[in-house]
């Protein structure tokens, strides 16, 4: 079944073209966030250096300047997890859904709502009476891709960063090779926890339209509620930051959006590593029990 289910992925273009999205979406990134220092420079210029240029008061730029610049120094390790970051979410994990996130969505999404489709569930389900094991493959089969992408965005991540360390006058790599590793890790793992949510969403919803609304929405929902908690709650409250995609970008580099310009993240790595497969859990366990209840067709 595994094998017919990698047959599956590789034979759809789509698969192919999430792959696609996800890496030109990092490189995307990592161009923008090399470029940024010389972005503000001009923009201070512009202003005379008075911050006209970022249309803002001068009072106000000499507050922002200190932790603009620690945020795109190349120099400081938090700058150096977020170019190495898979999920390729910018500015150090600034609390956006990077393109990695939702192409790995995506990708789980459409691994299960693309045969109920083309009704090829069925010719499946004859084969392999037991649906829990096309399911089972199915999920080994959206991994492999994952890890496939993953380690084709280390690449880029890496370049991206070589790229930045060498164009910033006296910067050094500050991360050690445990850490550098750790990121990667964690980075892939995220990769596979988050096509497996996809993938228990894809077998909830079962309609391939409803599965893609269901990622936009929650792509798009998320970082609304997370900013609407913590403005309600003057950033008192953390439970916001147990949502899936959050758990994702702060189980993958340790940096939270909420502590972006240098707050202690409000979880460890580990626990919201914990917190997403609980998620992950959730779907795919309530998918799996619906695949087995309903009908087919």
């Amino acid at each position: 079944m595994y094998r017919a289910e990698m047959l599956k992925l590789r034979t759809t273009r789509a698969t192919w073209v999430v792959a696609a999205v996800a890496v030109a979406g990092m490189l995307v990134v990592q161009a923008f966030t090399i470029l940024l220092p010389t972005i503000l420079r001009g923009a201070e210029a512009l202003g005379g250096g008075t911050g006209v240029g970022l249309q803002a008061s001068p009072e106000s730029f000499e507050e922002l300047a200190p932790d603009l610049g620690a945020l795109t120094d190349a120099a400081q390790p938090a700058f150096q997890r977020g170019m190495l970051d898979l999920l390729g979410n910018g500015l150090n994990g600034s609390g956006s859904v990077g393109v990695a996130t939702v192409c790995m969505l995506l990708l789980g999404v459409l691994a299960v709502t693309t045969d109920f489709r083309t009704g090829g569930i069925v010719p499946t389900a004859l084969v392999q009476p037991a649906r829990l094991r096309i399911l089972a493959a199915k999920a080994g089969a959206t991994a492999t891709v994952a890890l496939g992408v993953g380690v084709v965005l280390a690449l880029v991540g890496a370049l991206g960063l070589t790229v930045a360390i060498v164009t910033t006058p006296g910067a050094t790599l500050a991360l050690g090779p445990g850490e550098v590793l750790g990121v990667w890790a964690r980075g892939l793992a995220v990769l596979v926890l988050l096509t497996w949510f996809g993938l228990g969403i894809g077998t909830l919803v079962r309609g391939q339209v409803a599965g893609v609304v269901t990622v936009a929405a929650l792509a798009l929902a998320e970082p609304i509620v997370r900013g609407a908690v913590t403005l309600l709650s003057g950033g008192e409250s953390a439970a916001a930051e147990w949502l899936p995609l959050g758990l994702g970008a702060l189980a993958s580099t340790g940096q939270s959006g909420a502590a972006l310009l240098g707050g202690a993240a409000p979880l460890g790595t580990l626990a919201a590593l914990a917190g997403l497969v609980a998620w992950v859990l959730l779907l795919l366990g309530s998918g799996a029990a619906t695949l087995q209840r309903r009908d087919l067709v």
